[in-house]
């Protein structure tokens, strides 16, 4: 196998251009590292970066930070003041002053308007925002469930969005429709922003427009795979492309899809998330075109899983990570499609989200010469085993504040474990507040939409 080597990014890395100071502060004392910390977070507090933060403190993996850990920091810079210019105060007539304060009053407009989406791609409005404009449009991805709506207002003025208040520099989080119906059509909601001073109202509408990607659906096939090894049978959904040529070896994508989809039918393995169709749309496209295998752990039974993480959960497993049935099944099915079809044995990539993010570092860890790169997210590995990960580029995702598979519980240990075990890789943790529908878990969002993400997996090859 050929080792490819993967240099590691941050959290910090993501945020690092929003982020103002010089680099070569001198140290003036130490910070004591919180609960829920990374360097970006703490860089502008010492108006510095997160890499002058690292380079002081000679760490070796800036993504590991932890608390209680002490950290030298740089002199925080205190702006010089300015100096004021005097100037003569201008005359008016009582009848002016009394004109300037009347328009003050009626005065209820928005100053700047914000809507960002959960996938971090800059689609968002502004700087286009214009006050005399009151209806605006945007459009999002199929697999957006929110939009965070920051409106500015002169101060004084009373911001409702969606009905609700939003205090001076805050943020609405608005959901948009999770219902299974709604991933067929293209959906519209309006979102209402309303200015209030004094007696003075204006109203704003936000129309956000959300994709359907039936025509991306309509592309896989749904199958069914009896496996002679466990007995299992597991439905899967399959992308080959429309031009496929037998004479041409294609490269594999292996998804594997979360916890909340085993009870589903199985085209929401492709309408939940973009885990499996976003590779399709690639290879329409004549870019990064592949096969895209995609099976289901089809069961309503809670306890069962890709990997034995719900048994763990419920008190009747050793551990989350052990591969069940349906993964082995799983495994099987994507061999037969590999002799079946004209496949790349040197580029077959797995990713897989959540539960799927586990049984993707579960089967890594147990068939790593299958495998040309993985990228599991929101998720964690069997720290005594990950040594077996040598060689094989990875590009793990997070979120900082993922409530469901808590970095402190499974992240960081697991990165720690790599590191120990002189494994490379590459990470990508979202800063706290960064993904917010419907809950900073759907970490899956941003990566998946992420070009450079998917770029980089196909230029991986054994």
């Amino acid at each position: 196998m050929k080792k490819t080597t993967v240099s590691k990014i941050t959290a910090a890395a993501l945020t690092s251009v929003m982020v103002l100071g010089s680099t070569s502060a001198a140290f003036a004392g130490e910070y004591v590292v919180k609960k829920g910390d990374c360097l970006s977070k703490i860089a502008p507090k010492f108006d510095t970066t997160w890499q002058a933060l690292a380079d002081m403190n000679k760490l070796a993996n800036p993504n590991l930070i932890f608390p209680n850990q002490v950290l030298q920091v740089p002199d925080k810079k205190v702006a010089a003041p300015v100096e004021e210019k005097k100037t003569e105060p201008v005359k008016e007539t009582p009848k002016a002053e009394e004109t300037k304060k009347e328009e003050t009053a009626v005065k209820a407009e928005l100053t700047g308007l914000t809507v960002d989406d959960i996938t971090l791609t800059g689609n968002k409005i502004t700087p286009d925002f214009a006050p005399e404009t009151e209806k605006y449009t945007m459009n999002v991805q199929s697999d957006v469930y929110a939009v965070k709506v920051t409106p500015q207002a002169a101060e004084g003025s009373v911001v409702t969005v969606a009905g609700e208040e939003v205090k001076p520099g805050d943020s609405a989080v608005v959901k948009l429709s999770q219902e299974y119906a709604d991933y067929d059509v293209e959906l519209s909601t309006d979102i209402e922003v309303v200015v209030k001073n004094g007696d003075a109202e204006t109203a704003y509408t936000v129309t956000v427009v959300r994709a359907c990607d039936t025509d991306t659906y309509n592309l896989f096939k749904t199958e069914s795979y009896t496996d002679e090894e466990t007995g299992e049978t597991i439905p899967y959904e399959l992308y080959v492309p429309s031009n496929y040529d037998p004479e041409k070896e294609y490269p594999v994508v292996f998804a594997l899809h979360g916890s909340g989809q085993r009870a589903q039918t199985t085209d929401m393995v492709l309408k939940r998330y973009q885990m499996a169709t976003v590779w399709a749309k690639d290879s329409e496209k004549g870019h990064n075109e592949c096969i895209v295998l995609a099976p289901q752990c089809a069961t309503e039974d809670a306890n069962e899983n890709w990997t034995t993480l719900m048994k763990y959960r419920n008190g009747g497993a050793e551990n989350a990570f052990a591969a069940e049935p349906k993964l082995t099944a799983a495994y099987n099915l994507l061999l037969k499609v590999a002799d079946e079809y004209s496949v790349d044995k040197n580029r077959i990539y797995m990713t897989g989200l959540s539960a799927g993010g586990f049984a993707t570092y579960t089967l890594a860890i147990e068939h790593p010469e299958t495998f040309a790169a993985i990228a599991p997210d929101a998720a964690g590995a069997d720290t005594e085993k990950v040594s077996a990960l040598k060689g094989m580029p990875m590009w793990i995702f997070h979120a900082a504040d993922d409530p469901t598979v808590k970095p402190d519980e499974y992240l960081y240990p697991t990165l720690k474990a790599l590191d120990e075990a002189g494994v490379e890789y590459k990470s990508t943790i979202y800063p706290e507040g960064a993904v917010f529908s419907p809950s900073a878990h759907f970490s899956w969002v941003p990566m998946y939409a992420d070009s450079t993400f998917r770029d980089w997996l196909f230029a991986q090859s054994k």
